[in-house]
């Protein structure tokens, strides 16, 4: 009789129990959609709340706060549509006074990620009012990789994401709607719009991850923690200058086939098909990375993908290069001067030095047309490691920074303003050697360059710890939009100094007009009060004005955009 008692009163609980999951899991499942179609008052056009914003915003001259300049033509700097160009350092409000673990501007969109690892995005290229809004969320991303109309996300875990960059792809996809369940949905494990992770051909080994990972205009490189390096298409013009480093032949009518294949997050084993779409824009048209053959037995530390060129870098600091060599960018002087370079040949850097100096790559960064290379050098006779910049490939816009116009430079050759510095060390009561610490190079036509100096690293740490000393700033390159943030419109072909853009003392602003004009003795005028980067801790928040995490370190970044430019906080975590 207990028994029987029991299990009547147990029948009406999981009754309750049972209609209480289900009702929350289609409130939580409808919910989504409501709000994109009628959002209430107190919410943005993306359902994001507009009152919290106020909390990460609390002047527009906060040292926290993104300066923006440039071109606006896609609202990629601005929501505003009637400016086309932010002819001068302007505070990009709607992204908040908050650091940023990376931040991309591509021709016709921009995208973040928040210290959370969730990706935001904004500009006309994802959404026509150019307003921000949330793109992947939950996938704990690091780094951002953007194309023209897809965008690639590499996540802390060594995962390798594909999104549109369009919002209206990602949020109407049939795939996605298929895949979406109310499980994930109750849970938080949806990622908010549709993605899909890309595999290697071939699957990678155990413990194996994807630790560098670079897009050029049609193509994308991509090299594992054991060193192993693989490209993928993004449209059926990837293999147009054989920058793949493959055979393959790309077939522009049978690409969109791939978007029947399922998804690695669906957990149906059987294909939802849907409609065909764009290639280009499809994340799941080139859902698997091929490993480069000639490539296969050269372990590699990083890759670098120009528009149509690519490039591999061995642990020793050789070079190896491959792809469209129009304009010379690959380097490999005078006697490779041919168009396409069909597979992997060494970059030979030591042409710039006497015989005996020992030398190796530390970095490689390309775009458009135009390389450079961050090599560092023994001297003979001499003590440290010196630093260089070399440059090679289209200079039309000033970009090889050697105070020439050149439309094509098939040596690299020095930068002479950022090369082979030195400081002196109050440490070691002697002059140093001078490093590069980053180096940012545009996308757009006319390339524009931010080298970052190691200056701080010698200073004073007292003074270090009170914004005293920071890393200069040095840029050159094209300046049709007032992509530099001198207030001028003139190319540069010499590094230059820039003015200070964030004023941290009240004789900052007379300090700065009294010394514009004092020079350091070199090419390039070095005013005493100018552009210098810091690192501090604040508060980070995403860009709905949610905190996430309290004193975040993180360290002020220069971005060459697609003809414009941000100043931010990167996250040092």
């Amino acid at each position: 009789m207990p028994a029987r008692t029991l299990t009547s009163r147990s029948i009406p609980l999981v009754a309750a129990t049972t209609l209480s999951v289900s009702l929350y899991a289609l409130h939580t499942h409808v919910r989504p959609v409501l709000l994109d179609a009628a959002p209430g008052p107190t919410e943005s056009t993306f359902g994001l709340p507009k009152k919290p914003r106020s909390a990460i915003i609390p002047s527009s001259s906060s040292p926290y706060l993104p300066l923006g300049w440039g071109s606006n033509r896609y609202l990629t700097l601005s929501p505003d549509q009637s400016l086309s160009q932010l002819k001068k350092p302007t505070p990009l409000t709607q992204f908040g006074a908050t650091p940023l673990r990376d931040l991309v501007l591509a021709e016709k969109y921009g995208a973040a990620v928040d210290a959370r690892g969730d990706c935001w995005m904004w500009g006309t290229g994802y959404d026509p009012s150019g307003e921000v809004g949330r793109s992947i969320k939950g996938k704990n991303i690091k780094t951002l990789i953007p194309a023209s109309a897809k965008l690639f996300c590499l996540s802390k875990s060594g995962n390798l994401y594909a999104v549109s960059t369009s919002r209206a792809v990602q949020t109407s996809s049939q795939q996605y709607k298929a895949e979406r369940s109310w499980w994930s949905s109750m849970f938080g494990t949806d990622a908010g719009v549709d993605f899909y992770e890309l595999q290697a051909e071939g699957g990678l080994k155990r413990g194996e991850r994807w630790a560098s990972v670079s897009a050029g205009k049609h193509h994308l490189l991509a090299v594992t923690t054991k060193g192993r390096t693989f490209s993928l298409p993004i449209d059926p013009l990837a293999n147009s200058h054989r920058q793949l480093g493959t055979r393959q032949v790309l077939d522009a009518s049978t690409a969109p086939l791939a978007s029947i294949r399922s998804s690695p997050s669906s957990s149906s084993p059987t294909p939802t098909p849907s409609l065909p779409l764009n290639p280009a824009t499809d994340p799941r048209a080139y859902p698997t990375l091929t490993e480069i053959p000639s490539l296969a037995s050269v372990p590699i530390a990083s890759v670098t993908a120009s528009a149509l060129s690519s490039f591999a870098r061995t642990p020793t600091g050789r070079v190896l290069g491959w792809g469209a060599n129009e304009s010379g960018q690959i380097g490999l002087g005078p006697s490779g001067a041919i168009e396409v370079v069909s597979s992997p040949v060494e970059v030979v850097l030591a042409r710039n030095y006497p015989g005996g100096t020992t030398m190796n790559c530390t970095r490689v960064v390309a775009a458009g047309a135009l390389t450079m290379f961050v090599v560092e050098r023994d001297v003979p006779g001499k003590e440290g490691t010196w630093v260089d910049l070399l440059a090679c490939g289209n200079g039309m816009s000033g970009g090889l920074g050697n105070g020439l116009w050149s439309s094509a430079c098939t040596s690299p050759v020095k930068v002479k303003t950022v090369s082979g510095l030195q400081e002196y060390s109050e440490k070691k009561n002697a002059f140093v050697p001078l490093g590069i610490h980053d180096l940012s190079i545009s996308s757009g036509p006319a390339a524009h360059i931010f080298a970052v100096l190691d200056t701080a690293d010698q200073a004073e740490e007292k003074g270090v710890k009170m914004g005293l000393y920071g890393k200069d700033v040095m840029v050159w390159g094209g300046n049709v939009d007032y992509q530099l943030g001198n207030g001028k419109r003139s190319s540069l072909a010499v590094p230059q100094h820039i003015p200070q853009l964030i004023s941290r003392s009240s004789g900052d602003i007379a300090a700065a007009a009294k010394e514009a004009g004092l020079s350091s003795g070199t090419l390039s005028p070095m005013p005493h009060s100018r552009l210098q980067l810091h690192q501090s801790k604040t508060d980070a928040y995403d860009l709905s004005g949610k905190l996430i995490k309290r004193g975040v370190k993180c360290e002020e970044t220069m971005v060459a955009g697609y003809n414009s430019s941000v100043l931010y906080n990167k996250t040092l975590d």
